[in-house]
């Protein structure tokens, strides 16, 4: 399937121009092409739980960064939203001292497309974020993983302002080396774009059209932002690996640690997520 995927791709990537937004909402397709919706990794949160059979309440990979640990209890769906409700973890676990919370989806078929959710970012030190991420693959002399941050936020960052005010985006190729011990290379490409508003007054779209293995344009609030290129470093094509869905609130050690008076403040501990919605492209009927 994904080499049929890339080769589809392959017919038009280099005529494809930075396209403005249309009326639907999606970007305008190549000639020849439509969007079709890829329901492994859309959701409108209408429910009263979250849907099992398509997310994880947790990520099964990562337990989370210190002091924040994702636990499934922060995980709600209702009034049409999916929340993630930062608190105290009561008792501590050791170094962790915040409960956090991650979705990931089950599916880990996200390859080239159109990526999109409405979110309202908490007003804590804690991240707000959407994006895809890799497993590890095989290649000559070690592994390769890949992640695609299309928007990484905070609604109080006390010493990077920016990301209460920005989308914030990212692309990341890491190279674990075969032999032991040695170091992963980490190479990183991004953009950032200033929003109507802070990120945690109202609800914004964040975006990205997964172009191709080399290109991802990036869309907020229904308009175009710019278009990042992966790292090339360990190889031409970075981005032609299949990924997961990650919706995901933890802390970071750069920022201010949030307070037990911010965690316990249901007003400002949540990030809300109306939808998240996904497109592939297939050739016009």
């Amino acid at each position: 399937m994904f080499v049929d995927s890339r080769c589809l791709f392959a017919c038009f990537v280099l005529v494809l121009v930075a396209a403005p937004v249309v009326a639907d909402g999606l970007p305008s397709p190549p000639e020849g092409y439509r969007w079709e919706k890829n329901e492994a990794f859309s959701d409108e949160f209408d429910g009263d739980q979250l849907d099992s059979a398509k997310w994880y309440d947790h990520n099964p990979r990562w337990k989370g960064r210190a002091p924040g640990l994702f636990v499934p209890s922060a995980i709600s769906v209702g009034d049409g939203y999916l929340c993630i409700r930062c608190g105290v973890l009561d008792p501590p676990q050791g170094e962790f001292s915040v409960a956090c919370g991650a979705v990931q989806s089950k599916a880990k078929t996200a390859l080239y497309g159109y990526y999109e959710c409405r979110m309202k970012a908490s007003s804590i030190p804690t991240s707000s974020t959407f994006w895809l991420t890799s497993e590890s693959k095989k290649v000559d002399g070690g592994r390769l993983s890949f992640e695609l941050d299309i928007q990484e936020c905070v609604g109080r960052a006390d010493r990077f302002a920016v990301f209460t005010t920005h989308m914030k985006s990212n692309t990341h190729v890491n190279f674990q080396a075969a032999e032991k011990g040695a170091e992963t290379q980490r190479r990183h490409e991004g953009g950032q774009a200033p929003l109507k508003s802070k990120v945690d007054d109202e609800f914004h779209t964040y975006a990205c059209w997964w172009v191709d293995a080399t290109t991802v344009k990036f869309y907020a609030d229904g308009e175009y932002q710019f278009t990042v290129h992966p790292p090339v470093d360990f190889g031409e094509a970075p981005f032609d690996f299949p990924m997961f869905m990650n919706l995901v609130c933890e802390t970071y050690d750069w920022n201010a640690r949030p307070t037990v008076e911010e965690l316990s403040d249901d007003t400002r501990n949540a990030t809300l997520y109306d939808y998240v919605r996904s497109y592939r492209l297939v050739k016009s009927k």
